[in-house]
């Protein structure tokens, strides 16, 4: 089933030593900045590990987004490989909130298994502001992956973990044994599972899930008891608009990856959250310094949010376009 799911590959290499550590993406081709920006933050941590980065992506990646990744290679020495999608693999997948490239994780393990044996999945929104060497030295034992809390913050912004009985993981990142995750048939399962409730939403009761996350959701009924629990550094949830977390100053001095969790996103404009400026910093020595901030929410809460931005810079004709938009868009059918 998801063999057949690339329909083109590009390798980008830099000496072709064996790698030391896979890494991999499912984005949408607006994405490859993003990525291109957490990539860096990655090599700039990790200067002593050899590392691969495999990125699953929705369409053609264009030439000037190529050349970038190129600069990354020859900076760092380092391997991407591109992976472009076939979306028909995942036909009536899509969710009102999240784009087909979420369901991308499920194709990956079948790309990577000749390759290595363990991988770490993580989202495209994130950064790195620490070195993956505990990753190394995590002993996954009988379990398919390792994976975090999708906890909340208390006010002095540390996580608020969920009682044992009522564990649920953020699929934001996971720590994977390829070989556990082929032969139990993770994918297949949550590919199965994600297919019923489209087709019979009523059947949510069945498994108690609102299934607001699709694959999130579906990965947790998938894995129960069959993931291991690691600490939040691995995987530092925070939402960085200014309705939460809006004191929050600066993540626990152990976090590896910051992973900016809610809509509103460090690239952009209307984002002035302190905690965006980790993700800034790289960006500044990335290939995509120049990359100008995205001006074009789609989402209703981010024109929401783009209206709080125009109303704090004193532009209130701006705020009131923004507002009446969120609404067409809110309410459109």
């Amino acid at each position: 089933m998801f063999e057949n799911a690339v329909k083109n590959k590009i390798n980008l290499s830099g000496n072709n030593k064996k790698s030391d550590f896979h890494i991999a993406f499912g984005i949408s081709k607006t994405f490859t900045y993003p990525v291109g920006v957490l990539i860096t933050s990655i090599l700039e941590n990790n200067k002593d590990i050899k590392i691969s980065f495999h990125i699953f992506i929705d369409n053609k990646i264009d030439d000037k987004e190529l050349s970038r990744f190129k600069e990354l290679i020859k900076f760092y020495d380092t391997d991407i490989i591109i992976y472009e999608i076939d979306n028909s693999e995942f036909l009536n997948l899509d969710d009102k909130e999240f784009t087909v490239a979420a369901y991308y994780r499920f194709a990956i393990p079948y790309q990577l298994k000749d390759l290595t044996n363990q991988y770490l999945y993580i989202d495209a929104d994130m950064v790195a502001i620490q070195d993956l060497k505990d990753y190394l030295n995590i002993d996954l034992k009988d379990n398919i992956a390792a994976v975090v809390d999708d906890f909340i913050l208390d006010k002095k912004g540390n996580p608020i973990l969920l009682d044992e009985n009522k564990k649920y993981f953020n699929s934001g990142m996971m720590y994977i044994d390829l070989k556990k995750w082929v032969k139990y048939k993770v994918s297949e399962k949550c590919i199965e599972i994600l297919r019923e409730i489209n087709k019979f939403p009523e059947k949510k009761l069945k498994y108690g899930y609102e299934f607001r996350c699709f694959d999130q959701d579906a990965l947790n009924i998938v894995l129960k008891d069959k993931v291991k629990y690691i600490e939040p550094k691995y995987n530092f949830l925070t939402n960085i608009s200014l309705k939460h977390n809006k004191n929050l100053q600066n993540v626990p001095t152990d976090t590896i990856f910051i992973h900016y969790h809610g809509f509103n996103k460090p690239w952009h404009e209307w984002c002035f959250h302190p905690l965006a400026r980790y993700f800034r910093d790289y960006k500044e020595i990335s290939p995509w310094k120049n990359e100008p901030w995205d001006k074009c929410p789609t989402k209703y809460r981010q024109m929401r949010l783009y209206a709080k931005f125009y109303i704090k810079n004193g532009n209130f004709i701006k705020a009131m376009y923004w507002i009446i938009r969120s609404i067409l868009k809110k309410y459109k059918k």
